[in-house]
């Protein structure tokens, strides 16, 4: 038999190893708090995508900024964020899940210079519903803003929910050394008092790549340090991790939407076809007998 303190140490011991996300309400019903680590999460993916310089840390936060927005807005299901550049720059994507799954893309030209928001973005944010359908905001951060300027923006002007948003990484060159965040969300009803000693607190904060490097990047010890001498009730300690969807059935069944003609004429150009998940970078090579099968089922 295991003792409360027993089951308090495991969950601690939990949530300090690996990317988790720790959800959590005060017990005045004043401030849901949500503290994410994604660092192992955010070396995978950026190595994926071959992120590096100012796109890697853009890249880097929205990654983690998704993961917690999922979290506040639609924990059951999945939610897609997209932060879009000028043309020339393209835009970047994190796609999470509600099993943890997070992976992420990077779509900008070739000749691209480092993805910027000096000139101006725009953030797109789509969550699947209970139902099936697909909810879908946009919002134009004010230029020269971060991904968590971004995030609180959508927040606000989408959603109505008043909240201070942190995401970040502690860098050593390209390499993310500790990243995560939070949101704190302002629930309805709470109190003046509790309102500004958590405003207080926060502005007292340092920049969240530097506090998550005092903190070892722990999920628990961040929440500790939000919460500090507030009771609180944890609601979930949930593991998040790199990964994809994609699979082969997948692409064949993706080539299988091409037209009859087309996929006749892949059968007399080429014995096998390769192809590349642009997420994950696995290559799938379809065989010339599935590309038949293919004809006969059209």
């Amino acid at each position: 038999m295991t003792s409360r303190a027993d089951d308090n140490q495991e969950s601690t011991d939990r949530s300090q190893s690996g990317d988790r996300v720790l959800r959590t309400i005060t017990d005045d019903d004043n401030f849901r708090v949500i503290v994410a680590t994604t660092t192992q999460l955010t070396r995978h993916v950026s190595s994926l995508q071959e992120a590096t310089g100012e796109t890697g840390r853009h890249f880097a936060d929205l990654l983690t900024g998704t993961v917690l927005i999922r979290e506040t807005m639609s924990p059951a299901h999945r939610l897609q964020s997209v932060l879009k550049a000028g043309e020339d720059q393209g835009s970047l994507v994190a796609d999470a899940h509600p099993d943890g799954l997070t992976r992420g893309l990077i779509q900008t030209p070739a000749d691209a210079g480092p993805f910027s928001t000096r000139q101006g973005v725009m953030l797109q944010v789509m969550r699947s519903m209970a139902k099936g359908e697909i909810h879908r905001s946009m919002v134009r951060p004010a230029a020269g803003c971060d991904v968590s300027q971004a995030l609180m923006t959508y927040l606000q002007e989408s959603e109505q929910i008043v909240s201070v948003i942190a995401v970040g990484a502690d860098w050593q060159g390209d390499e993310v050394i500790h990243s995560g965040g939070y949101v704190v969300q302002l629930l309805p009803g709470a109190g003046h008092g509790p309102l500004m000693v958590m405003t207080e607190r926060l502005e007292a904060f340092p920049p969240i790549g530097s506090l998550l490097s005092q903190l070892e990047g722990s999920a628990t010890r961040l929440l500790d340090e939000l919460l500090f001498q507030m009771p609180h009730a944890q609601l979930d300690d949930s593991p998040i991790h790199s990964g994809c969807t994609c699979s082969e059935e997948a692409v064949v069944a993706s080539l299988a939407t091409l037209g009859r003609e087309e996929i006749a004429e892949m059968v007399r150009e080429q014995e096998v076809i390769e192809l590349t998940c642009d997420y994950c970078r696995t290559t799938y090579a379809v065989q010339r007998a599935q590309l038949l099968g293919l004809l006969e089922t059209s």
